[in-house]
């Protein structure tokens, strides 16, 4: 026989059991989810370590992604928490360093993008994520870093470093004159306008019976003969050592100008100033038709060596074989771009500027050719300003950097080079 208070407190021990469960399920949510970013939380930690080195930091986690903002501080924590494992220690808000990640996504999921900035130089690199839970295989095989060279408040074509009677100079061509710098043990001070380690030594007028055009253009060569060639529109200089000093001499001038020298000879190619573009008449050429083009380079193929070029069209081709072949994958290029062999990924990259509205500033990154593809290997860089050249150093390895910066009107020199991951 059932009593009449037996199944009362039956349900009441039900109740209070149901809702303990659903108490105990909710606080174990925020580590469940923690749970879920601890492997990209640990890989970008690690590659942020990589670039940044150990030490103090400050770090900022911005979220532009479709993650619900109560997971951030998760993340941020186990970031914080992986990169002391790296000596890296976040919160420093004096610290020099800075390290900004960026929890974004792109059509093929979540993408998380950390900036470490120090001084005068920054590096990017980016880790795939899957939304749901893990990180995405593979990632970017380097990382771009850029470091200022200098600063000017006169236009900046082209600048390439020199060793000339065993003293390392610093040429610098403008529109109007080419000048030299030698070392200088006083650095940059962040924000001015001045020179980050080199001071100036010679400065040479450049001569032009023609007016230059509004848009113009130019670039320093490393010469067999001589120290180098400066072309500019209607113009070519040429270089010479003389002791520890150099000579310059300009002169009125419509040949072609140099466009590569490793495709079994060396490749020149017409410069239509007034359009400023390359008109695709190449000498000695490929025997075809070329379509006009901004800008062309050598790039190691398996093959041998091929020319990548820059359409005027936007389309980007590569000459191979004597077969001109569409470039795929490169919709989102700028008119500059630059070869460099790194040793990182495939050893050859190419460095090209982007293709978005100035006034947001302009980024870099580095790709691959792979078949008939270019697949990107870097992170975008930001920049800040315009990028308006780029150009292989000399050393192969690295690539010149030209940026115009408004208010005030200043261009800065980089040398860009890539960071294997």
């Amino acid at each position: 026989m059932k009593s009449a208070g037996y199944n009362p407190p039956q349900r009441m021990i039900y109740r209070r059991s149901f809702w303990a469960v659903v108490a105990a399920f909710v606080c174990l949510l925020p580590s469940a989810h923690a749970a879920n970013w601890e492997q990209p939380a640990a890989e970008l930690s690690k590659q942020i370590a990589a670039m940044a080195g150990p030490g103090p930091a400050r770090l900022v986690v911005r979220n532009n992604s479709s993650l619900a903002s109560g997971e951030v501080p998760a993340i941020r924590r186990l970031l914080e928490r992986d990169l002391r494992g790296f000596g890296v220690v976040a919160g420093g808000g004096d610290s020099a360093t800075l390290i900004r990640v960026t929890l974004s996504e792109n059509l093929h999921g979540g993408l998380w993008v950390a900036e470490v900035v120090e001084g005068t130089e920054a590096r990017v690199t980016m880790l795939p994520v899957g939304l749901g839970t893990t990180a995405a295989a593979g990632g970017p095989s380097l990382t771009l870093r850029r470091s200022l060279v200098i600063t000017e408040t006169e236009a900046v074509l082209d600048a390439q470093t020199f060793s000339i009677g065993g003293v390392e100079r610093l040429v610098v061509l403008e529109p109007e004159r080419i000048v030299t710098y030698i070392r200088n043990a006083a650095p940059l001070v962040s924000g001015s306008v001045g020179y980050a380690g080199w001071i100036e030594d010679q400065h040479f007028a450049i001569g032009h019976g023609r007016p230059f055009p509004r848009d113009m253009r130019g670039e320093l060569v490393a010469a067999g003969d001589h120290l180098f060639d400066a072309y500019l529109p209607g113009v070519l200089c040429s270089g010479t050592n003389t002791g520890a000093q150099i000579a310059v001499a300009c002169a009125d001038s419509d040949d072609p100008w140099f466009v590569g020298g490793l495709v079994g000879a060396a490749q020149r190619g017409f410069y239509n100033a007034l359009r400023d573009y390359f008109t695709g008449v190449l000498t000695p050429g490929f025997g075809m038709e070329l379509a006009p083009f901004y800008q062309a380079s050598d790039i190691p193929r398996p093959t041998g060596t091929g020319m990548l070029m820059d359409g005027v069209d936007g389309k980007v081709t590569l000459m191979e074989s004597n077969v001109l072949k569409p470039v795929g994958g490169a919709n989102d290029w700028g008119s500059d771009f630059a070869v460099i062999r790194s040793g990182c990924g495939s050893g050859v990259q190419v460095v090209v500027s982007g293709s978005g509205a100035a006034a947001a500033g302009d980024s870099l990154r580095a790709y691959e050719i792979v078949g008939r593809e270019a697949i990107a290997v870097s992170a975008p860089l930001p920049v800040e300003g315009a990028v308006t050249a780029i150009h292989a150093a000399n050393d192969g390895a690295s690539a010149t950097v030209i940026v115009r910066r408004d208010g005030p009107l200043r261009y800065e020199v980089w040398n860009g080079s890539a960071f294997c991951n």
